[in-house]
């Protein structure tokens, strides 16, 4: 058996490919000109609204430059900024009709071509992989 820092680097070599298929894949779409930091905003924004600041925290940034990223997603239609009932000076980010629509065809581009990639494993590996990536999401669930 490996010893958990041998594993932890195979995790950490395993993450970056995995990333630049996703992102190639983003690019890639026609008529997309997202990023692969503004793609992961969308799908952050998707599951719940939220303000500027916890997406800065999320995505471990600047509350300046995530609030540029806002401000861009915003000009193209795919945010929309609420002011919050409770704080008028917060404001709440939600996905617009757009944005739903943008985000839904770039997750279906990028599941899709993951699951080209797994269709090219046996059953065993598969069943490896299905196994690998439920102990993944418990070691991560509190990040």
């Amino acid at each position: 058996m490996r010893n958990d820092l041998d594993l932890g680097k195979k995790l950490f070599e395993a993450i970056p490919p995995i990333m630049r298929s996703i992102r190639a894949t983003v690019r890639g779409m026609k008529g997309s000109t997202l990023t692969i930091q503004q793609f992961r905003v969308l799908r952050f924004v998707s599951r719940h609204s939220c303000t500027n600041k916890q997406l800065a925290d999320w995505q471990g940034v600047s509350l300046p430059a995530m609030s540029r990223m806002v401000d861009f997603l915003a000009r193209r239609d795919l945010l929309v900024r609420t002011p919050s009932l409770s704080d008028r000076r917060q404001v709440q980010l939600t996905l617009s009709a757009k944005g739903k629509a943008e985000y839904s065809r770039l997750l279906n581009a990028v599941e899709k071509k993951l699951a080209q990639r797994i269709a090219t494993l046996d059953r065993s590996k598969k069943a490896a992989l299905a196994n690998g990536l439920a102990v993944m999401k418990e070691l991560f669930s509190d990040v």
